[in-house]
């Protein structure tokens, strides 16, 4: 009895839970049909009864050849999804690596065995294969990624299964190439101007100048034809160009060289032009396209000109040219000009905050005192925002004459040895209409002041005479007059007060000091980046009272100061024309220390660019870069992350020792020549 009850030896459709319940059913229902049949009339039940052992004889037969055929069916699919597996596994156009523990081939499909020939590869290494191919799948650990290689001219897509010891490449060429085109046929947009041609023009005759204007117009047009760039003037100095990003490429490996060939041809011809272009991409929205690239020629002209600046949305900018001296495009209308503008802002302004850079030299606090005599000839509350825990001897001296002045204060800001306060007072002092002046940078990195230029970032003015860098600021300024051609932000100060009513509060002898003396820190006394119009400010500064003698005060320094700058220049490698100092990993230098030795570098004969490399009370390591003019020093910092001037620069690195920064730069200087 307990054999015939054992479920496996019940009908097999009975083991198949769906079909046994519904053959239970049936059988229940039947036997309940044969009971009541069989009470109400016994002949009717018997009849009954051989109708309903013949239904379910057939019924069970159906169940039987139902169950029968879906297990034929589910064995047959079984079967044929293990063999498709298989052929799949040797067919399917994916190359297989099986390796064992020992790292050798165990076994690969026969559509990679296509890629080694007739080549018996079984219980090779990898490496032994194919050194590229095995470098490749070793460099891509993380399972769970597919990562792109290109092996044997194609490309190929690689999943390394390292649990498994098994790799997979998937050949992706075609549409690599799918990719390729579409991204060279996306469009860019760019702008050209002709930085200095109202200058170079003036004084010609009209034909002259016809004759200039239609040699740059040709040149500018074959150099387009050749490269299948659609060039249309716009005006006698400013170009519209289109294009596709195949072409972009090919004048980028040019390094667009028209450049220089606009400018050598006309310095041939006594007419020295220079052209700026901003160039545009990745942007599918063809407004945004061209206001992108006019970002980027105002980027390239902030820079000096004679450069142009390639950036997308989404990935750095890159620069090419730039590589001379600014050739000086201000003139005394756009100086009287911005003066009055600023001078407006002042009067709109319930007070004013001026701030310089961090760790500020004599420039910076000397442009400052500039910017606040303005704000007093509008009778405006103005601030020097300075931390004097960071100042160097030169402006601790400075600030202790200030203070020596006679305080008859009248309302705050009106004395400037009491308008002097650091960022926790100024940020207190902040009304809703409060203007900021950013004087010798324009930089948020690199302020002094950063949560207050954070909370004033709508209301920005920017002095400086530094090249503009990408990592600006966060938001467009209200007012920017950067002058990469003139000596100092004093001396643009110094211009703009003089189109500035002083009648009421006339410039004083030590802010006449404190701004020549940054006038002859930038310059060197006089020796680099001068012109006519330094020179024009360094007399009006003298004729309101400056002081050289105070100014060489102010530069006498402490006797620690001087042997930590002179052990710096004893270190000083010369590599070619490159005067190099490397500090100790244990030693920190202050930056005006290591600024100071490279400008000492420059007297070297020989030397056209010094790199100062030193530790910082920061932890980072900094260069202090200066050059002779000769070379472009700025190019070789924003490499490595940093700005300044084309004579004049320098950067800061994190997590990294001296010598790794000596090496890092030694590879950049070497681009640099190869280039």
């Amino acid at each position: 009895m307990k054999k015939f009850f054992d479920f496996k030896n019940l009908p097999i459709f009975f083991q198949n839970s769906k079909l046994g319940a519904v053959a239970f059913l049936l059988l229940a229902v039947s036997v309940l049909s044969v009971i009541f049949a069989t009470l109400y009339n016994w002949i009717f039940g018997l009849l009954w009864f051989v109708i309903v052992v013949i239904s379910l004889f057939y019924s069970t037969r159906a169940l039987r050849e139902v169950n029968e055929n879906t297990q034929a069916y589910l064995s047959g699919l079984g079967y044929r999804i293990l063999r498709s597996e298989q052929e799949a596994l040797i067919r399917m156009p994916i190359g297989i690596i099986l390796l064992n523990d020992a790292g050798k081939i165990d076994w690969i499909n026969p559509y990679m065995q296509m890629y080694f020939g007739e080549r018996d590869i079984l219980g090779s290494t990898l490496k032994e294969v194919d050194e590229q191919l095995a470098n490749s799948i070793d460099s891509y650990s993380d399972s769970k990624k597919t990562n792109t290689i290109t092996w044997q001219d194609k490309q190929f897509l690689v999943y390394v299964q390292h649990n498994l010891r098994v790799a997979y490449l998937t050949d992706i060429s075609e549409y690599a190439a799918i990719a390729e085109e579409y991204k060279d046929h996306q469009i860019f947009s760019g702008l050209i101007s002709v930085d200095n041609y109202e200058e170079v023009t003036d004084g010609m005759s009209e034909s002259e100048a016809s004759g200039l204007r239609t040699y740059v117009t040709r040149a500018l047009s074959d150099w387009a034809l050749a490269n299948d760039i659609y060039l249309r003037r716009l005006n006698s100095v400013h170009y519209m160009m289109f294009g596709y990003q195949k072409a972009l490429q090919v004048v980028e490996d040019d390094k667009f060289s028209v450049l220089k060939v606009i400018r050598e041809t006309t310095a041939q011809q006594n007419s020295p032009l220079t052209l700026s272009m901003g160039i545009a991409y990745g942007e599918r929205d063809i407004n945004q396209l061209a206001k992108l690239a006019q970002t980027n020629l105002d980027l390239a002209l902030g820079r000096g000109g004679d450069q142009v600046v390639v950036k997308s949305n989404k990935a750095a900018a890159r620069f090419y040219g730039g590589a001379t001296n600014p050739m000086e495009k201000r003139t005394r209308v756009r100086a009287r000009m911005i003066s009055q503008t600023i001078g407006e802002l002042v009067e709109q302004a319930d007070n004013v905050m001026i701030v310089g850079h961090a760790s500020p030299d004599l420039d910076a606090v000397g442009s400052g005192l500039g910017v606040w005599r303005l704000a007093q000839t509008k009778n405006k509350p103005a601030f020097l925002v300075l931390d004097e825990k960071t100042v160097y001897s030169d402006i601790i001296l400075l600030l202790k004459e200030l203070r020596k002045q006679p305080n008859d204060i009248v309302a705050p800001g009106s004395e400037i040895n009491d308008s002097i306060v650091d960022e926790a007072r100024a940020l207190k002092l902040v009304r809703e209409q409060t203007l900021i002046v950013l004087v010798d940078h324009a930089r948020a990195s690199i302020t002094s002041a950063p949560t207050l230029l954070k909370r004033l970032g709508n209301r920005v003015v920017v002095i400086d005479h530094h090249r503009l860098s990408e990592d600006g600021l966060s938001e467009k300024p209200l007012l920017s007059y950067i002058e990469p051609y003139a000596s100092s932000t004093s001396e643009l100060v110094v211009e703009l007060l003089q189109y500035q009513d002083q009648s009421e509060a006339p410039i004083t002898k030590l802010e006449a000091t404190a701004m020549l003396g940054g006038i002859q820190i930038d310059t060197k006394n006089f020796t680099l980046r001068t012109g006519s119009r330094t020179f024009d400010a360094a007399s009006y500064l003298r004729a309101n009272g400056a002081d050289n003698n105070l100014i060489q005060s102010f530069m006498k320094e402490q006797f620690s100061d001087f042997k930590a700058r002179t052990h710096l220049v004893n270190m000083v490698e010369i590599l070619e024309d490159n005067a190099i100092v490397t500090g100790e990993d244990d030693s920190i230098y202050s930056g005006i220390i290591t600024a100071q030795a490279a400008d000492e570098l420059l007297q070297v004969s020989g030397v056209d660019a010094s790199f100062v490399i030193t530790k910082r009370n920061d932890g980072r390591v900094g260069i202090s870069a200066r050059s002779t003019g000769e070379r472009n020093v700025q190019t070789i910092m924003e490499a490595m992350g940093g700005g300044g001037h084309l004579s004049n620069a320098a950067t800061q690195i994190d997590d990294i020792t001296p010598e790794e920064v000596k090496s890092q730069l030694l590879d950049v200087i070497s681009q640099q020549y190869s280039e």
